[in-house]
């Protein structure tokens, strides 16, 4: 399980795979637990070498995960970004090409990798706030407020 927060500036995940990747992002496609009303994609670097670990390690902005806190289901995706395609700047030969050159050459999904839940601290609950008293004899802690 993944404990994410979108107040960090970098998040980091773990996780181990189905099959290996080669590529440099994968994509985790998110949905909320409770309500499956909440739903998105993370495009995230994989920082970890497929040669040195069968883990995959990824990063992503803290930015990209959903306001909404709570537990998310993710599915994660081998993943291919796309490409913008500018005139005499691409490698793509003009006859070979399928798209129109004003349009970008779509992101391509690879294999499913993993499945696994997440706890995600938005930004709609207040932190969490926990006292010590001075003798330490009396501990308490206050969710929301």
């Amino acid at each position: 399980m993944f404990q994410l927060n979108k107040s960090q500036t970098i998040n980091t995940i773990a996780f181990y795979p189905n099959e290996l990747t080669t590529g440099s992002v994968i994509l985790l496609d998110y949905t909320q637990s409770y309500s499956n009303t909440v739903t998105g994609s993370i495009e995230a670097e994989v920082i970890s070498n497929p040669q040195n670990t069968p883990w995959i390690i990824a990063q992503f902005s803290g930015s990209l995960l959903p306001s909404a806190s709570g537990q998310y289901d993710f599915k994660i995706y081998d993943y291919q970004p796309g490409v913008e395609l500018i005139w005499n700047t691409t490698d793509t030969e003009w006859q070979l090409t399928n798209v129109a050159w004003d349009e970008n050459i779509p992101a391509v999904f690879g294999d499913q990798l993993s499945v696994d839940r997440a706890i995600i601290s938005g930004s709609d609950v207040t932190p969490i706030k926990e006292y010590v008293s001075s003798n330490e004899n009396a501990r308490y802690i206050v969710y929301l407020g």
